[in-house]
């Protein structure tokens, strides 16, 4: 799994670099993305289907890699609550 973090969720998505979708299609292994305490897992089979590229390029501070940034939707993972499949 390619692990990822992220600072900032906007209008519900997250952004990562193209770079490392791209390792991860490579690799054929699924993306962990993580924001805080919280984390999602995309699939491998999934991640064609679940990106949004934004338009613009971005210049790296630290080298002079370009990149663009994919977008997607933010859906942490969450327990499931033991109570909700038996009947009160």
């Amino acid at each position: 799994m390619i692990k990822v973090k992220v600072d900032k969720i906007w209008l519900g998505k997250v952004s990562i670099r193209d770079y490392v979708y791209r390792k991860a299609l490579r690799k054929k292994e699924s993306l962990g993305i993580t924001h805080g305490k919280e984390f999602m897992i995309i699939p491998y089979n999934q991640l064609k289907t679940a990106k949004e590229y934004t338009d613009q390029n971005f210049q790296s501070k630290f080298n002079n890699q370009t990149y663009r940034l994919i977008d997607f939707n933010w859906k942490p993972y969450k327990e499931p609550n033991p109570n909700q499949n038996k009947l009160l």
